[in-house]
């Protein structure tokens, strides 16, 4: 009876993640990231032709922009988007999935460890709500694939030390974690030689019984390899020594949160509950006072996880890089409260601080739930491209009566936006794409610090409103303060939700 009852509780908290993940899923986060409308083109040029949008023929590394992507979500989102077509829903759904499975492992890596079923559920239930996680998981964000792929790998690895079969799974999901995300590509690493070093005993010398194991593992670090060929590498350009310790800062974790909205967080909104502290603390203290071995591998994910963003240019803070830690830190904060339930004494305490615990537990999901759904359309959508299916929509209706369009390059990748809103057909956009790799010869890194490109009839350039404002037959899309609006024969308003011009479209016949 109690193991149905665990297996019921477990059903209902991987529901509860799917449900309050997928509702609203193309308006919530509000806007559509560049990032997200490449990952999105790149599968849909895949699907049509097998070659990405630069005619590269099923690409290890996606040229995107010039970023040199991660590839699996872009190669995950090509059933969705043969499903559902190409559209933010269909893009951002294999997160959502990924998501909820990731759910799904932390429950079987925490059994798996402590062989606590009522920790397991309550480290499941805290992935679940998670404010990190769950803003993560509604976005086409590659940092939310590692918190599926890495517990899944230490679960089968922790299991195959047992049955070799389960090894040739772990490896897999850790040769796949190594495709994921930039900083998920280190932390993997320094990971699996980690755990080659803490059970060197089971695994050394190699003999036959690891050999299809250890085959897949080789298979995926010599694509790993092979990927920096591509360029890749360049990404190592980007990093710089930041403060380590920041990412452990209160401040950080329960406070002040990521430092943008980019990734569909709301900045000044921590990305654990504060009830999740004394958790913490108590595990800490606990774990001080008496040392566990099955917790050295969530130690080591736990201190490990900030490395590559510690590493990383930008403003500091980066939520989406240290998405790694999750959700060894969400096993943290449950093995914290198992321990502090052990202590209680009393029969009446006993039953009240369950009660207590867990109406702590709905009210926190529910005032986030609130902030999230009221607060994430005025603080997201100038961060995530809002506007553009609007703008693409209105282009549409109107190209047909102008020569030409020229398109700001004060909007980051305007490129991505029109392909992915206009389905535009790959083969062609394969053809006009190979003038702009001029943009590496000029030691460029990405494709709009170009100073003019074009795609078809549109164009991209800056804007110079005393010259461009005398032309004709041209339709003229500008960010407010660019043009004169006073001057303007005729001119359309795309808002932010907040009113604010997101898009100015004028129009000179």
């Amino acid at each position: 009876m109690k193991r149905n009852w665990s297996k019921f509780a477990l059903f209902l908290i991987i529901a509860l993640a799917f449900l309050i993940r997928v509702p609203g899923l193309a308006s919530f986060p509000a806007g559509f990231t560049a990032d997200e409308a490449a990952q999105g083109y790149t599968a849909y040029s895949i699907l049509k032709t097998g070659s990405d949008e630069w005619g590269k023929f099923l690409p290890l590394n996606p040229r995107s922009f010039g970023d040199f992507k991660a590839p699996l979500y872009s190669y995950l989102t090509i059933p969705s988007i043969a499903l559902f077509g190409l559209g933010e829903f269909a893009v951002r759904f294999p997160s959502v999935i990924l998501g909820t499975l990731a759910v799904l492992f932390t429950y079987l890596l925490a059994n798996e460890l402590f062989k606590n079923k009522k920790l397991a559920l309550i480290a499941a239930l805290f992935l679940a709500i998670s404010p990190w996680h769950f803003s993560l998981s509604r976005g086409a964000f590659e940092a939310n694939l590692t918190t599926f792929f890495l517990p899944a790998g230490l679960y089968f690895f922790l299991k195959g030390i047992k049955k070799p079969g389960f090894l040739t799974l772990s490896f897999l999901f850790f040769g796949l974690n190594l495709f994921t995300y930039h900083s998920a590509r280190l932390v993997t690493l320094i990971f699996l030689g980690f755990l080659f070093l803490w059970k060197r005993k089971e695994l050394w010398p190699i003999s036959k019984k690891y050999l299809v194991s250890y085959s897949v593992l080789v298979f995926f670090l010599i694509g790993f390899l092979l990927s920096f060929l591509g360029g890749a590498i360049s990404r190592v350009g980007d990093i710089f020594l930041k403060n380590y310790f920041s990412y452990f800062s209160l401040n950080f974790l329960f406070f002040q949160g990521a430092k943008e909205a980019t990734y569909g967080m709301i900045p000044g909104k921590g990305l654990l509950y504060l009830f999740e502290l004394p958790l913490l603390i108590s595990a800490i203290f606990f774990l001080i006072k008496k040392w566990q071995k099955n917790l050295l591998p969530l130690v080591f994910w736990i201190i490990l996880a900030p490395l590559a963003a510690s590493l990383a240019f930008g403003v500091g803070f980066h939520a989406n890089r240290v998405a790694v830690m999750m959700p060894a830190i969400q096993i943290f904060s449950a093995y914290g409260l198992i321990l502090l339930w052990q202590r209680i004494k009393g029969k009446r305490l006993k039953i009240f601080a369950p009660l207590l615990m867990s109406l702590v537990v709905l009210f926190s999901l529910i005032n986030f739930l609130r902030v999230y759904i009221t607060q994430s359309p005025e603080v997201t959508p100038q961060a995530m491209g809002y506007g553009w299916q609007d703008l693409v929509e209105l282009l549409e209706e109107r190209e047909d009566k102008f020569e030409k369009i020229i398109i700001s390059r004060k909007f980051s990748e305007p490129q991505a936006y029109l392909a992915f809103y206009k389905k535009w057909d790959p083969e062609s956009f394969q053809k006009e794409s190979l003038d702009w790799l001029r943009y590496e010869k000029d030691g460029l890194m990405f494709v709009d610090q170009l100073g003019h490109y074009k795609l078809g009839k549109y164009e991209f350039r800056d804007i110079h409103w005393p010259v461009d404002k005398e032309l004709t037959k041209t339709l003229l899309v500008v960010k407010d303060g660019e043009a004169n609006l006073a001057e303007a024969k005729s001119y359309r308003i795309i808002p932010y939700p907040t009113g604010k011009p997101a898009f100015l479209v004028i129009e000179q016949p």
